[in-house]
């Protein structure tokens, strides 16, 4: 540091008696083109050194213009990708709205951003970052592209909160995607459900349920989860099943909120 104090000090004296001599030797400058005549040679001497001073200290000048100029640039850049970046993350939600809309439900409301949840051995819900301000409503389905999450159950003016498919207070109508018949999923904390079905119902493990119709809180055909195992119970007259949901509830960040049936 001392010594770049240093070199900025002998610098800026050099610059002075530099301008110094310009200013005294200007009037005995030679007209002759050539720098160092034979019968003058002091005054044109200084002249010429005034002269480069004058020429260093404008280049240094315009650097610190361009070093100026780099940083309005490179803060316009930092700008513009901030920007960019924003854009992206809102063609990526409207995509998902989109593919929402196509796969599951056309009733899209909302596209909203998962604020909390509450993660207690009682009761598995969200809480979204949108409320009755937002046009957000009691009994409004609520889902992801990959699959059913919850049903909104409690809206305040900024936020409201989902009952998840997890939750044990939860109830799905669901149904086979590649068989006919339906039965009631309900809640399994920490990550499963359990559905029941009719003896007559061709389930097995593997196959993909979807919401069907018999309790109505959910447009239909909306997936739900894989069956992991079958079993008969009350001496052959249900099938109990046990699914695997298809949305990782703890990997969600915004969900896609659905008009109400």
């Amino acid at each position: 540091m001392r010594e770049v104090a240093l070199r900025r000090g002998l610098f800026l004296l050099l610059l002075a008696v530099g301008l110094a001599l310009a200013a005294l030797t200007r009037p005995l400058a030679p007209a002759s083109p050539s720098p160092f005549p034979p019968h003058r040679p002091l005054p044109a001497l200084g002249h010429r050194l005034g002269q480069n001073l004058r020429a260093a200290l404008t280049a240094l000048l315009n650097r610190q213009d361009l070093y100026g100029e780099n940083r309005t640039l490179k803060a316009r850049l930092s700008q513009l990708e901030s920007e960019n970046r924003r854009l992206r993350l809102e063609v990526e939600r409207l995509s998902r709205a989109l593919q929402v809309q196509a796969t599951q439900a056309p009733g899209v409301v909302a596209v909203a951003p998962v604020v909390g949840e509450d993660l207690s051995g009682l009761y598995r819900r969200l809480i979204l970052g949108l409320g009755e301000r937002d046009g957000l409503r009691v009994g409004m389905p609520v889902t992801a592209p990959e699959g059913l999450v919850g049903l909104i159950v409690e809206v305040e003016e900024r936020r409201a909160l989902v009952r998840t498919l997890l939750d044990p207070e939860s109830q799905v109508g669901v149904r086979p995607e590649k068989a006919p018949g339906r039965g009631v999923a309900r809640g399994v904390p920490p990550d499963r459900l359990v559905a029941e079905f009719p003896p007559t119902v061709r389930v097995a493990p593997g196959d993909l349920l979807l919401t069907g119709a018999p309790l109505g809180l959910f447009p239909d055909g909306i997936p739900v989860g894989r069956v992991e195992r079958v079993e008969r119970v009350q001496g052959g007259l249900k099938l109990r099943a046990w699914v695997r949901p298809l949305v990782e509830l703890s990997l969600l960040e915004e969900v896609i909120v659905l008009r109400p049936l």
